[in-house]
């Protein structure tokens, strides 16, 4: 018998594995997230769904799911171009300080362009139009509407465009749209015994080392079924292996809709301007599981609003606008200062639609407080402390 070190083996398999990422995989992409448009479910995600790994969005219907996937993809495809145009300008500084393997790299690289964002609507309710106002141009997302083909076959075209390396996010929209060979060769009213739930045993199995090897993301969306045990709790259809795989699970559903100031208004309003999505960390994987709910202004008209949501945390998590009251005081996001108008008394507001309208007509204190609180949930140190009276972190459920 042949003695081997611990580097022996490894190289060995490093050969016939064919990876040569084996031993440091897990640190290649710590951190590394996809963002929301939604300040308020950065800071609950701590930036964002987790890169190269299974991410689960569920919840009843007209609750922002798949709303709230297509502003993932948006800035899914803003950061693959930019690190398309990053590695550009790698290969380019290579080839001029004389390497010459470096000059077929750039044009394999510029033909296959940046990582493709694939949207898979097996529900065949994708709305272009609709992801255009949410940022996304036609010509950015690849959207597949399938047939009435297998499951089986879906699954396997999934894995398939993932072992290409050309996919950086890969949207399934919905896992109870798939529909087993088995269910299809069934007559209505004939019974199946969870086909769906044992296939994607096997396909989540198999793809949770492809997503990693490949640099893919995968984004379910599921739905949820009433539970007769226990109402509290929901049902998502599938079986249990999306639970078990995914890195990060989050449950979405519908609040108290909202004018165009974001004030509440009764929930029985015929023609409200948005609503407050309530979303909740379910499972968490790849942070601190200590964020676990939080809430977010989905607009009709125009999606997710960025500035009610800043306003929320620089009140609620930061204190850089003093509430008493139904009054809000304006401070300096880095300093703490209190900010005053020309004839030198503090900037007060009356209600929290005065806020967001000092933050749409004042961008230079907006583009402040915005870079104040990314950084923070980014993790780069600010100037200023983000505890509260007692040096302890506030309070981790943001509602709004």
């Amino acid at each position: 018998m042949i003695f081997m070190t611990f580097d022996d083996i490894i190289n060995k398999k490093k050969k016939e594995w064919n990876c040569s990422d084996l031993m440091n995989t897990a640190n290649i992409t710590h951190g590394e997230k996809l963002p929301f448009s939604s300040p308020l479910m950065n800071w609950c995600t701590y930036g964002g769904i987790p890169r190269d790994k299974i991410t689960e969005f569920f919840g009843e219907f007209s609750g922002g799911k798949t709303t709230t996937a297509v502003d993932i993809c948006k800035n899914a495809i803003e950061i693959f171009k930019q690190e398309y145009m990053e590695h550009i300008e790698l290969l380019s500084s290579r080839i001029t300080s004389g390497d010459k393997s470096a000059r077929s790299e750039l044009e394999d690289f510029e033909c296959v362009g940046p990582k493709k964002v694939t949207y898979i609507d097996l529900e065949h309710t994708f709305d272009l139009d609709w992801s255009e106002k949410l940022g996304i141009a036609h010509t950015d997302i690849k959207l597949m509407q399938p047939p009435d083909v297998p499951a089986e076959d879906i699954l396997q075209t999934i894995e398939d465009l993932i072992c290409t390396g050309e996919i950086g996010l890969l949207v399934l929209d919905s896992i109870p749209s798939l529909v087993t060979g088995k269910e299809l060769e069934k007559k209505y009213g004939e019974r199946t015994v969870a086909p769906l739930a044992g296939l994607l045993t096997i396909f989540f199995r198999k793809i949770v080392p492809k997503l990693s090897r490949y640099h893919c993301t995968l984004l379910t969306i599921n739905q949820t079924r009433d539970n007769l045990d226990n109402p509290y709790v929901a049902n998502t259809p599938g079986g249990k292996a999306a639970k078990f795989y995914a890195g990060l699970r989050v449950q979405f559903r519908i609040g108290a809709p909202v004018d165009f100031l974001g004030n509440e208004l009764p929930t029985k309003t015929e023609n409200p301007a948005g609503y407050i999505i309530n979303a909740k960390i379910v499972k968490q994987k790849t942070a601190p599981y200590d964020r676990k709910q939080g809430s977010y202004f989905l607009m009709c008209q125009s999606g997710i609003r960025p500035d009610f949501d800043y306003a929320s945390l620089a009140i609620k998590r930061y204190g850089v606008i003093h509430k008493a009251g139904a009054w809000f005081t304006i401070c300096d996001p880095y300093t703490g200062e209190v900010l005053e108008t020309a004839d030198g008394k503090p900037i007060k507001l009356n209600g929290l639609s005065k806020v967001y309208e000092y933050l749409a007509t004042n961008t230079e204190y907006y583009e402040r407080l915005k870079k104040f609180i990314t950084d923070d949930i980014n993790g780069i140190t600010t100037d200023a402390g983000t505890e509260d009276e007692n040096g302890s972190e506030s309070n981790q459920t943001l509602q709004l």
